[in-house]
């Protein structure tokens, strides 16, 4: 896990969350769980990688 967040342009995480999405959901679907959740968690939780509109919410916390 990295010690330092990252924060994209929205337009970039939101990029980068449908294409990863796309690539993992049929994986996914066949075990029933949610494909963008799964790519949500693995870029925040394991990559610390967050989209701009959350940075405010961050640092005020």
């Amino acid at each position: 896990m990295s010690d330092t967040s990252i924060y994209l342009p929205d337009h970039v995480y939101r990029a980068l969350k449908s294409k990863l999405s796309k690539m993992v959901a049929e994986r996914f679907e066949k075990h029933g769980t949610d494909p963008e959740t799964e790519v949500v968690i693995a870029l925040g939780e394991i990559g610390n990688i967050w989209p701009e509109f959350v940075r405010d919410d961050a640092e005020a916390a």
